[in-house]
């Protein structure tokens, strides 16, 4: 990494940073004033470009992927801006999937920075975060390389979400789950209620399978802005899976009156469920602004590289287990992967998970869910600064009578507990957030991983 770059993270993680920690002196105060009123120092770059715009609880970063390679197959300049990243935060930002440059993501923290001042002077409004830097980063990347459309995966929530500030030509809900409770409520009618706040007036919006209480929440939220709401399932028609295993499947589908096949090297049934959203939302971009080859798109899909996401990140040998990792981090989406698991290794032994959660989530409720695997379980907490304490999460595991089998203070001591406790045939796995997942797949594969300061000369 060159020094020009490590500066650019630095000055962009000197501003408050809500996704890696929050302080009770400085709450995230979540609204659209700041990132609105800085776009407007920077001209507007984020006016007159194509998006869209993609929220939910589960599979909004896969299905975001999934439409931006669509997208990229039938020869359009696709932007891609999601969050978080895995390993390395250039990650964040992609055209074909392409993560920006190191000399354009300093370039870009360059340029930005006066705008990013000038909030601050104004002392009316507080200071920019994190993402709306990111956010507006985004959108000034995708305007200086001419993408023809871009897809915007929402950071939290919807709403009050930075990334809100965009009229895209369709917006997407993927499924709706208990997460993030403490900020966005409760109930799933609060939650889906502040998913919903992305539909635009006259805006249609393309839904994945929801929750009765989800659904009803979104379907008044459309109606009140006079938005077509548009069921995936009964507009995506699939004829026919081949299950491929660890290649995973092969897909015939009927879209309109077009029948075509595809490969999604995607992982997990849930990923079926997530590309039929994805091509729903292809199918009103054909209609309303860009043709589009379905073809070409589907066969574009064989490419997709979207890591920490039901990933092998080693394969079993005579010597070497197996290693599985996921980012599942709430009940719902550790239900996907326990039958995930069950399908994908039927053969397997004993299962041995790794689990560490970011604070604010619920680890009973996760872990019970995997529990019809009769896990082995050793807990542990990744370098992200959210990370709850690996005795802590013992201690919340404790009380809901699950037993830990061991515990450690980082992923590669876990690692290693795991590959000792391994036998012939047993499968190790790692989940419980997209960090842990990240920091296992690091450590497996010999990457350098991208470490951010907890304190920089910027603050």
């Amino acid at each position: 990494m060159s020094l020009e770059y490590n500066k650019a993270v630095s000055q962009l993680l000197s501003l408050a940073d809500f996704e890696r920690k929050s302080r009770a002196n400085d709450p995230p105060n979540f609204h659209l004033k700041r990132v609105e009123r800085l776009l407007q120092y920077l001209g507007n770059p984020h006016q007159g470009q194509k998006y869209i715009h993609v929220a939910g609880s589960k599979g909004k970063g896969s299905t975001s992927a999934l439409i931006a390679w669509s997208l990229a197959g039938t020869g359009y300049k696709t932007g891609l801006f999601t969050s978080p990243s895995i390993h390395k935060i250039t990650e964040r930002f992609r055209i074909n999937g392409v993560p920006i440059s190191e000399k354009e993501f300093s370039d870009l923290i360059t340029k930005l920075w006066p705008a990013v001042e000038q909030v601050k002077s104004d002392n009316d409004i507080g200071t920019v975060s994190v993402f709306e830097l990111e956010t507006a980063m985004a959108f000034c990347h995708f305007a200086n390389v001419g993408a023809d459309i871009s897809v915007i995966e929402v950071g939290l929530g919807g709403r009050l979400d930075s990334t809100n500030i965009i009229t895209p030509l369709v917006s997407v809900i993927t499924p709706i789950s208990l997460d993030h409770v403490n900020v966005l409520g409760g109930t799933i009618e609060l939650i889906a209620k502040e998913k919903a706040g992305i539909i635009k007036p006259g805006i249609p919006v393309v839904l994945a399978t929801q929750k009765l209480e989800a659904y009803e929440v979104i379907c008044s939220t459309a109606h009140q802005q006079k938005s077509h709401v548009i069921d995936s399932q009964s507009n995506v028609e699939i004829l026919n899976i081949e299950d491929r295993g660890l290649n995973g499947v092969q897909l015939e589908f009927k879209i309109g009156k077009e029948t075509i096949r595809s490969h999604l090297p995607l992982l997990g049934a849930h990923q079926i469920d997530n590309f039929r959203t994805a091509m729903a939302a292809l199918q009103q971009v054909n209609i309303m602004a860009l043709p589009i080859n379905f073809t070409a798109s589907a066969a574009h899909i064989k490419t997709i590289k979207w890591p920490a996401r039901n990933q092998l990140v080693a394969h079993a040998s005579a010597n070497k287990n197996a290693i599985f990792v996921d980012g599942a981090h709430n009940d719902a989406s550790a239900r996907a992967l326990c039958k995930s698991i069950q399908s994908l290794f039927p053969e397997r032994n004993q299962t041995i998970f790794i689990i560490g959660v970011i604070s604010g989530h619920d680890p009973s409720g996760l872990v019970k869910e995997l529990m019809p695997l009769n896990p082995k379980i050793i807990v542990t907490e990744s370098r992200h600064p959210k990370s709850l304490t690996h005795f802590k999460l013992k201690e919340t595991l404790d009380e809901s009578k699950i037993t830990v089998a061991a515990t450690s203070r980082n992923t590669m001591e876990a690692l290693n507990k795991a590959k000792c406790m391994a036998h012939s045939g047993d499968l190790i796995i790692a989940t419980g957030s997209l960090f842990i997942a990240a920091e296992i797949i690091e450590i497996e594969h010999k990457l350098n991983p991208e470490i951010y300061p907890d304190i920089n000369p910027f603050r």
